[in-house]
Order: C-alpha cells, then structure tokens, then sequence
C-alpha cells in the first residue's frame, strides 16, 4: 500500500506512478511559464503581431486606474491596441523590460485548463530619461490545453504603480474614466 508523500520516512522514494504524473504536471508547468515569457519577450521587442499571435486565441482585458474599457478580442484587436497604446522609440523599439515574479500557477483538475497569478514590473529606459520603472502590477492569466499546446484564454492586465506612464503607454481618451 502506498503511503502519502508527507508520511513517508526520509529517504523514500515516491512509486513510479507518482513520479510520471509529478513530471507531466512540470512539463505544463514549465509550457505556461514559457508562452507567459514569450509574451513578454514579444513585448520587449515592439513585434505586436507576435502578442497578437499568443493571446489571439483569447480576450484581454486592461484595468488600470483612470481607464474604463472593453475586453480586447482577437488577433486584430490585439494588434491594434497594444499598436495605438505603447510607445516606441527608434526601430519600433519600447525600449522596456517586462519582469514576471511570484508567479503562481494552478492547474485544473482536468488537467486542460490552468490560471496563474503574477507580479510585473515594467522597466524602461526611453531616451533621455534614466532607466526606470514606469509600471507594476499584476497578470491574472487563464490558459487551455488544446492538442497539447497551451494557449491564452484571458489575460487580465491590472495595473497597481504608474510612474511616468507617458513615456511607455498611451491612454486613448477613449479609454479614460
């Protein structure tokens, strides 16, 4: 009879049936974390096309303070919105840095869907001005395991600190409260 983990003496080894099951989740573990960072990566990069590409499949939804908007749904819509709203220097080039922390992600039971929580921290050197933050919040993310390939369904952007915004993000009057 197998005991569970946290009764097992020092030293015991988990059964082989466990040890499978520890190593898909880690696999869509590692999967999720990856296409957050390719978003990010995407970002960085000024490539909105690319963004579009890894959230198409689901809605986005800015909340910041002073913004009322509509969930963004679509490759086109997406593409639009992160084209109008950030800023970019030379070569289409934001010239930032998105930093993921805490991020915390759990997987449904079903083994096909999954959330995740993080910190993000945007730096940014724009020319002229130091290398500074201009933007922290949160990610709330939820995924789907389709065909074995992990895809955004919702991405919810909650912006919490604004420092000098205006030189990574326009806020379209539109969009202001």
């Amino acid at each position: 009879m197998r005991r569970p983990v946290g009764e097992r003496d020092a030293g015991e080894f988990p059964h082989p049936r466990e040890r499978e099951e520890a190593l898909v989740g880690a696999e869509d573990y590692e999967q999720i974390r990856a296409l957050c960072y390719r978003y990010t990566f995407a970002l960085d990069e000024g490539d909105f096309r690319t963004v579009a590409a890894i959230l198409g499949d689901g809605v986005l939804r800015p909340s910041m303070p002073g913004v009322v908007g509509e969930p963004i749904d679509g490759p086109e819509e997406i593409e639009r919105f992160y084209a109008e709203q950030v800023v970019t220097y030379k070569n289409g080039d934001p010239r930032t840095r998105h930093l993921i922390s805490n991020q915390l992600i759990e997987l449904a039971e079903d083994g096909l869907s999954a959330s995740s929580r993080c910190y993000f921290t945007v730096l940014q050197r724009a020319p002229g001005h130091e290398y500074q933050i201009v933007v922290g919040g949160q990610y709330h993310d939820r995924f789907r395991k389709t065909g074995g390939v992990w895809r955004f369904t919702e991405k919810t952007i909650q912006v919490d600190h604004l420092n000098r915004i205006e030189l990574h993000f326009r806020i379209a009057d539109t969009l202001k409260g």
